[in-house]
């Protein structure tokens, strides 16, 4: 029996040995989930989702994919890599940040970055709906993003980088302190963007892109068939320089009823417009809150007075103002 006994021993130590070693951590996936009845000690899958954005991000592949299952508010998060954030039609995927902070944080150097189908709500608490301090893409599809202390979208790469921007079909509302959608290049920064169906109401600007005077990088922005309503100020360029451009095209775009000004540009800034209305409740705007612009910026207009509503100083025909 002895003999036996250690025979079994020795086969059963050596069956042992020849069985793969198990992995100290489970690889990570490239889509996972969320979903109100989750938990965050689940592994994020499509049946055992997660509770909140934040741990699906920690767990999923760069590049990869977080998906709501079902409605619910998913928490804010802090976004370091390529991913795409994203609920189904007919999910609504909220995010409401605490006071004082951002819902959603991008310091992702080189990352792509997409949101879809997203809610995001400040409750006139917190600072920033969407912020992105680095990154080389974002993309904000079918998105509302609201009552923000500060901006509802900020786009601020503080680096010589540049940003592809693309917001689609989404909007930005009841920021009062801050832009729907605002851009800071910082002095090396450089930001292209394209903006369609994007609706930006009762923010303080509605679209904002500021340089610094003395900034190597540029803004360039091209925003078509949207809305810039009832904002106190509609759009304003500031900053850059003779050889550096901050620059805005409109086409098909109107703006109603901005308290202070349709559009405001400074310091070597420049807007090209095509079948752009621009109104106020009471009527055509005066020139104070009309086009506003410094010495070195300039309005060219690529339809004459066509669909323009309003005008540059009280002139009704200016096809061009560059004083």
């Amino acid at each position: 029996m002895t003999k036996i006994a250690s025979f079994l021993t020795l086969l059963i130590t050596a069956l042992v040995f020849l069985l793969p070693a198990a992995p100290a951590q489970a690889a990570q996936r490239d889509r996972v989930f969320v979903a109100s009845y989750g938990s965050d000690s689940n592994p994020c899958t499509f049946g055992s989702p997660c509770k909140t954005f934040q741990q699906a991000i920690n767990v999923v592949a760069v590049g990869g994919e977080v998906t709501a299952i079902d409605s619910a508010g998913f928490g804010p998060l802090s976004v370091t890599q390529s991913v795409t954030i994203t609920s189904p039609a007919g999910v609504e995927a909220g995010i409401q940040a605490g006071a004082s902070g951002d819902a959603v944080y991008i310091n992702a150097p080189g990352g792509i970055v997409k949101l879809r189908g997203l809610t995001l709500e400040g409750a006139n608490s917190a600072l920033t709906g969407i912020y992105l301090n680095s990154g080389s893409r974002i993309e904000v599809v079918d998105c509302n993003v609201s009552n923000f202390i500060d901006h509802g979208i900020y786009i601020a790469p503080f680096s010589a980088t540049t940003v592809s921007v693309l917001i689609s079909n989404t909007i930005a509302t009841g920021n009062a302190n801050g832009g729907g959608i605002y851009f800071d290049s910082g002095e090396s920064g450089s930001i292209t963007a394209a903006f369609d169906h994007v609706t930006l109401a009762n923010n303080f600007f509605g679209f904002g892109a500021e340089m610094f005077s003395n900034s190597s990088g540029s803004i360039e922005t091209l925003i078509t068939d949207s809305h810039i309503d009832n904002n106190t100020a509609g759009i304003s360029l500031s900053g850059g320089s003779a050889s550096n451009v901050n620059s805005v095209i409109l086409k098909n775009v109107t703006l109603n009823d901005d308290a202070d000004f349709g559009i405001a540009l400074t310091s070597y800034t420049s807007a090209w417009l095509s079948h752009v209305t621009q109104t106020s409740v009471p009527g055509f705007v005066v020139a104070s809150i009309n086009f506003v612009q410094s010495p070195t910026s300039a309005f060219a207009y690529s339809d004459g007075s066509n669909h323009l509503m309003g005008s540059t100083f009280g002139g009704s025909t200016t096809s061009w103002a560059p004083n």
